[in-house]
Order: structure tokens, then C-alpha cells, then sequence
């Protein structure tokens, strides 16, 4: 699967792939994909996320966040950047 999201980085011009660690500290350990609003916030997409050794596609709005969870995130840099301070608690909104 991230195979596949490295070639699409390579199709799309301006759209990149990122893994973005859950920091321990993260105010949404515990709580739900759908409470980040990133993709709300940011037109950045969480397309996986990676626990443990396994990866978990398409996760849905209740999908519930782990300490040391991996996101795979699609989207802009900026898009990116800001899911990365949304999962840090770095943002408000």
C-alpha cells in the first residue's frame, strides 16, 4: 500500500506522502480521527495508519488513536504541516 502512495507522489505535482508519528503527549490519544478534523481543517487526507505491524486503511471517523500510532497522511505541504500540529496539539479550533 505505501508502495502505491509513493508512485502517486510521484503523478501528482504539489502532492505529497507522509508518516507522522502520534506523540505520546498528543491531546487525541484516546479519542477519535473524526475529533481531529484535519482533513476539515487542513484538505490533508489520513490514509492508513500504522500500529504496531499492522496498517490499517481507510480508517474512518471513529477510528481511535493509540499512543505511538503512525498516520499516513496525503496532501500539500502546508496540509501536511498542519496535521502534524493538529496531532501534536499544537493548534487550536
Amino acid at each position: 500500500m505505501l508502495g502505491q502512495l509513493a508512485g502517486l507522489r510521484q503523478q501528482a505535482a504539489g502532492l505529497l506522502t507522509e508518516q507522522i508519528a502520534l506523540p505520546a503527549g498528543s491531546p487525541f490519544v484516546g479519542r477519535h480521527l473524526g475529533d481531529t478534523r484535519a482533513r476539515t481543517r487542513t484538505s490533508a487526507s489520513i490514509v492508513a495508519v500504522l500500529r504496531d505491524r499492522e496498517v490499517i486503511p481507510s480508517p474512518g471517523p471513529s477510528f481511535q488513536f493509540e499512543a505511538n500510532d503512525v498516520v499516513v497522511a496525503v496532501g500539500t505541504r502546508d496540509g501536511l504541516d498542519g496535521v502534524t500540529a493538529i496531532l501534536a496539539g499544537n493548534t487550536a479550533g
